[in-house]
C-alpha cells in the first residue's frame, strides 16, 4: 500500500522502550508513511534505543543524524541528547533550545504540525512530565490527528494524561494503537475509489446538510472531505454515510459505498 506525495501521511511517537516497542512491533512491513520516534533518555549514557527497535520491527530503523530526508515504511529514531525539527519533507538535529526536555517532544511535533498539517498523526505513549503537551495541541490547531496510550492502563500516565481534552482525538490501549494507525492510513486513500455515482452520492448529502444544517461543507474540495470521511470511517467502523431519518425518505438512503466496499 502506499499514498501519493500530497497525500502522504507522517507519524511522530513519543514514549518509553516498551511502550515504542511495542507499537512498532505492529506495524506491518507495507507501513505507507514515515514513523519518527522520540523519548527522553539519559543524556550521558549511549542509546540501546535503535538496536532495540531493529529486533521488534519489520521495517527498517534509522537513528537520526545530521539532516535525513523522510521515506515512507522507515522508523527514524531521534538521539537522546539533541533537539530534532521537521521542515520541508526532513528531520534535522538542532542545537540549543533554551531550558526545553532535550529531546523537545514539543519542539518536534510543532515543527512537524507545521509542515504537515492535517496530514500528521502523534501519538503520545507512556511517560513522566508534560514535554509533548502543547505540542499536540498545536498538531490539532494544524488539523492533524493525536492518539494517546490510554492513561488508565499506562505504566507512566502522567503524559498522556496532561494532554487536553479538546487536544486528544483518541485514547487508546497500546496494542491496538498499530492496528488503528494502520486503518487510518488506509482509509486515507479511499477519495481514489471514488467513481462517479460516488461522488454524486456525496453532493446530495452536502445538500442535505446545506438545507437542514447550519454549515455549508460544499465549498470543501471533495478530496479534503472524503480523505476526513476516510478517516473517520476507518476508526469508526462505520459502512455508509446515512441522512437522518428525518429527512424524506428519498434522500434518506444516500450513502456512500465505496465506504463500504473498502471495507470488505
Amino acid at each position: 500500500m502506499s499514498a501519493p506525495v500530497d497525500d502522504q501521511k507522517h507519524l511522530i511517537s513519543a514514549g518509553g522502550i516498551e511502550a515504542l516497542s511495542t507499537l512498532v512491533s505492529g506495524l506491518p512491513a507495507n507501513f505507507p508513511a514515515p514513523i519518527v520516534l522520540a523519548q527522553h533518555l539519559d543524556p550521558n549514557r549511549p542509546s540501546l534505543l535503535s538496536g532495540i527497535l531493529e529486533r521488534r520491527s519489520k521495517l527498517p530503523v534509522v537513528p537520526i543524524s545530521g539532516e535525513v530526508a523522510l521515506a515512507p515504511g522507515h522508523v527514524y529514531v531521534v538521539p537522546s541528547n539533541r533537539h530534532v525539527v521537521i521542515r520541508d519533507g526532513k528531520v534535522a538535529v538542532e542545537g540549543d533550545h533554551g531550558d526545553r526536555p532535550c529531546p523537545s517532544i514539543d519542539l518536534l511535533l510543532s515543527t512537524a504540525a507545521r509542515s504537515y498539517g492535517e496530514r500528521l498523526i502523534a501519538v503520545v505513549l507512556t511517560g513522566s512530565g508534560s514535554d509533548g503537551a502543547e505540542g499536540a495541541v498545536e498538531v490539532k490547531e494544524h488539523g492533524g490527528c493525536v492518539i494517546i496510550q490510554n492513561p488508565q492502563t499506562a505504566a507512566h500516565p502522567s503524559m498522556p494524561a496532561a494532554l487536553p481534552p479538546t487536544a486528544v482525538d483518541y485514547i487508546v490501549e497500546l496494542d491496538q494503537i498499530a492496528p488503528m494507525l494502520h486503518d487510518i492510513l488506509r482509509g486515507t486513500a479511499i477519495e481514489k475509489q471514488i467513481g462517479s455515482a460516488d461522488r454524486s452520492s456525496l453532493e446530495d448529502v452536502l445538500e442535505v446538510l446545506a438545507h437542514h444544517g447550519r454549515v455549508d461543507f460544499r465549498q470543501y474540495k471533495p478530496t479534503t472531505l472524503l480523505r476526513r470521511i476516510g478517516r473517520r470511517s476507518a476508526i469508526s467502523d462505520k459502512r455508509s454515510i446515512r441522512v437522518a431519518p428525518s429527512i424524506p425518505g428519498s434522500i434518506r438512503s444516500t450513502k456512500i459505498r465505496s465506504i463500504s466496499e473498502s471495507r470488505r
